[in-house]
């Protein structure tokens, strides 16, 4: 394991284990004055953690289900989300739906989705499942360029969101509803490229 996928990993964890933590009752008052978790809007939906200190998401380059080239670093002054799943995730299958419109309704803003499938069988699987739930987004086939620098994750679907600035921001492990992540991207779209958050 390289250094930099070490470190990234290592964020992850401490990211985690600092945001389980924070929920447990007692502990010291210097965790809970810095939780990582943000407040759940939708007790449905996995919780989403904040990132804690700036952390530049690692580019990438990848050629498209659609033949295109998707380049993270070209993505600067957008919102992006990063969804990584499979099809035989059923909660993969639950928060599809809910991505195409969230999709439909910010693309013209700046907010772009990536969809990451790591299933093994390829376009067999994943080109039925595009056209059964009309996935709007961009999607690719992972074969290792991305896990390579976001995994190992702790299951699918696994989600980033990733600033303006091409900073991290959240993190959640498990399906993802549109209440709970609506408002965290129409702020980070309202976001000023020159503050800091």
């Amino acid at each position: 394991m390289n250094i930099q996928k070490f470190d990234f990993f290592l964020f992850l964890m401490l990211m985690l284990l600092v945001g389980w933590g924070c929920t447990s009752e007692g502990g010291n008052e210097q965790q809970k004055a810095k939780p990582t978790t943000v407040e759940q809007l939708d007790p449905y939906s996995a919780p989403l953690y904040a990132a804690q200190n700036e952390a530049e998401a690692k580019n990438f380059s990848v050629k498209l289900v659609g033949g295109e080239q998707f380049q993270l670093a070209e993505k600067q002054g957008q919102v992006v989300l990063l969804n990584i799943w499979a099809t035989w995730c059923a909660p993969c299958r639950e928060e599809t739906p809910e991505l195409v419109d969230l999709y439909e309704k910010y693309k013209e803003k700046g907010f772009v989705i990536l969809g990451v499938s790591i299933d093994e069988q390829g376009m067999s699987v994943v080109k039925p499942f595009i056209e059964e739930y009309e996935v709007n987004y961009p999607m690719v086939i992972d074969d290792g360029t991305i896990m390579d620098k976001y995994g190992p994750t702790m299951g699918v679907p696994t989600t980033y969101i990733i600033d303006k600035r091409g900073n991290l921001r959240y993190f959640a492990v498990g399906a993802v509803t549109s209440k709970e992540l609506e408002p965290r991207i129409k702020a980070l779209l309202d976001e000023d490229v020159g503050s800091k958050s």
